[in-house]
């Protein structure tokens, strides 16, 4: 017996079985049950949604020999030949090889002979919108006024291209895009009437490649099935398909975030070396972009996204890298270079380019938060920040108080007086070693005291350092007012932007490796001191205080 795949083995034969259009195939059996069913129907929606199917089905609906029935028994000769193909009353009409009017006409002579072995004649027409205008024109009086024993049902996944006047003698149900939780389901479901042993992140990936279709999935699960035999891990799939690893978009994605072209440029050297798939890579981008635009918008949005916790977690995580506006500007630009590669140009050059574009990217400011830190910058006085003309220009009319006005042309460019550079985790966590070592040339003690801590979280240009149950006495430190005007001046310094910075103790935290492996606490510094009368005299004599112990190298 030949092999059977699984999209035909499993198709659905009553229904019930057809997955997540429940709005359509409701109706049509209440039409079925109460003797109600119309002349013409036009099935709407994206290709392996059901549509052919439910058609089918609406066939046996109508045929079986024990119906009219919402229930055909799938037993007698007549459903039997449905589901076979072979049914004489059942007939399916390519529209895309037989678009000329000669088709149409042959089918209206047909339409005129009496069912065979049922009680109606039902004519599929797949991709309907593809027949010609004289075609359409010969199918309307047909369509409008077809025998009692007819029944026409019209397929279609471009709806638009569809003429009025066909509309408007059909009932038009529309077939939506099976969710990915439901095609994940039934890809399960099938695995275990399979026995195929199909991981949890597998089935997930299948369900978003799948796009929607249900067919789709199906012919994605064959594919797989052959490829990994009845064991399927994610990797497995990752693999058969040639898709683009998760890891290298979120390395990706930190890099733009860092504004790190050069480890950008690696990353897409990463990409065209490994052999992948340049415009599947720039489709998983978009889709990568997406997700953090959509939890970027609403962050409670993570449990309507068909992702792992561990998935949920580092997309968080990346959210929280950038403003709604960024995330829009990159979708826009890998948009771009999705259309640039339709033109067939340098692959890894557009891609090069696309990728350093990211990288230098500048965050988005609000112009609200520009006049904020104007106001923050000089709360009293103006006089600093503009000069005569640019008063003038720019409605500054007291001290303190800005009005912006319709600008006249100025006498020289007015450059800004504050940078406002977005900060953001991914950049922070790069450039936290080399912004340390830039503060021991103002401090080391402080420098050192940070370096105990781990930066956890930046929220509106303020970082978070955290330290573990030890590190009450560096916070304390850090704190004090002369300690965090240091830090805060030299934040600002070195990141070219307003930064502020916050501290606090989390006695669960656990410190990296690389960190010491035990903090100096204030109980440690006392024993030293009582155990040293040497150490103690000279910290009296130069009234200091001992603020960390270090081994020396």
């Amino acid at each position: 017996m030949s092999y059977l795949v699984f999209a035909r083995k499993y198709r659905p034969q009553v229904f019930e079985e057809v997955v997540a259009q429940d709005h359509v195939t409701k109706t049509l059996a209440n039409s079925v049950k109460n003797n109600r069913v119309g002349s013409g129907y036009l099935f709407c929606g994206p290709r392996g949604t059901g549509k052919t199917t439910t058609a089918r089905i609406l066939a046996k609906c109508l045929n079986c020999q024990k119906g009219p029935t919402p229930t055909p028994c799938g037993e007698c000769s007549t459903c039997k030949e449905i589901t076979a193909g072979s049914s004489l009353d059942v007939l399916e009409i390519d529209a895309a090889s037989n678009t000329g009017v000669d088709d149409v006409r042959t089918l209206r002579e047909n339409i005129r002979y009496l069912p065979t072995g049922g009680q109606k004649r039902i004519y599929i027409i797949d991709e309907v919108h593809r027949l010609s205008g004289a075609a359409f024109d010969a199918l309307l009086k047909t369509l409008e006024e077809p025998p009692p024993h007819v029944v026409f049902v019209c397929a279609t996944t471009d709806p638009l291209k569809v003429p009025d006047t066909i509309l408007s003698r059909t009932q038009r149900f529309d077939f939506k895009r099976v969710s990915p939780t439901d095609i994940a389901a039934h890809i399960e479901n099938i695995a275990k009437k399979e026995k195929i042993e199909i991981d949890a992140d597998a089935v997930r990936i299948l369900a978003r490649k799948a796009d929607g279709s249900m067919r789709d999935a199906l012919s994605l699960l064959d594919q797989i099935t052959a490829f990994a035999g009845d064991k399927i891990t994610e990797r497995d799939v990752v693999n058969a398909l040639g898709l683009v690893d998760k890891q290298l978009l979120f390395d990706f994605t930190h890099a733009i975030a860092a504004h790190d072209s050069r480890k950008a440029l690696q990353l897409v050297a990463k990409v065209i070396d490994g052999g992948v798939d340049v415009v599947d890579f720039t489709s998983e981008l978009m889709e990568h972009f997406r997700i953090l635009m959509v939890l970027a918008a609403d962050e409670n949005a993570a449990s309507e996204l068909n992702l792992n916790p561990e998935e949920i977690k580092q997309y968080q995580e990346q959210a929280g890298y950038f403003s709604l506006g960024d995330v829009l500007r990159l979708l826009k630009i890998a948009g771009d270079l999705n259309a640039d590669l339709k033109f067939g140009l340098n692959e890894r050059l557009v891609l090069e380019v696309t990728a350093v574009k990211m990288a230098e990217l500048e965050s988005t400011v609000k112009l609200e938060e520009v006049l904020e830190h104007l106001k923050q910058e000089s709360p009293q006085n103006t006089d600093s920040l503009f000069s005569q003309a640019e008063k003038k220009n720019y409605g500054i009319e007291a001290a303190g108080k800005v009005t912006l006005v319709k600008p006249q042309e100025p006498e020289r460019p007015l450059t800004p007086p504050v940078h406002t550079r977005a900060i953001n985790l991914a950049l922070i966590q790069d450039q936290w070693d080399e912004y340390l070592n830039h503060l021991r040339r103002k401090s080391a003690m402080l420098s050192s005291q940070l370096h105990m801590g781990q930066v956890k979280d930046v929220k509106e240009n303020q970082i978070k350092v955290v330290f573990g149950a030890t590190g009450s006495n560096s916070k304390e430190i850090l704190e004090r007012p002369d300690n965090l005007r240091t830090i805060t001046d030299d934040l600002k310094q070195f990141f070219q932007s307003h930064v502020s910075i916050s501290f606090e103790v989390d006695k669960e935290l656990k410190m990296p490796e690389n960190r010491d492996k035990k903090q100096v606490t204030r109980e440690d510094i006392n024993r030293l001191v009582d155990e040293s009368p040497r150490l103690k005299k000279l910290i009296e004599k130069v009234d200091g205080e001992i603020i960390g112990i270090r081994k020396a190298e």
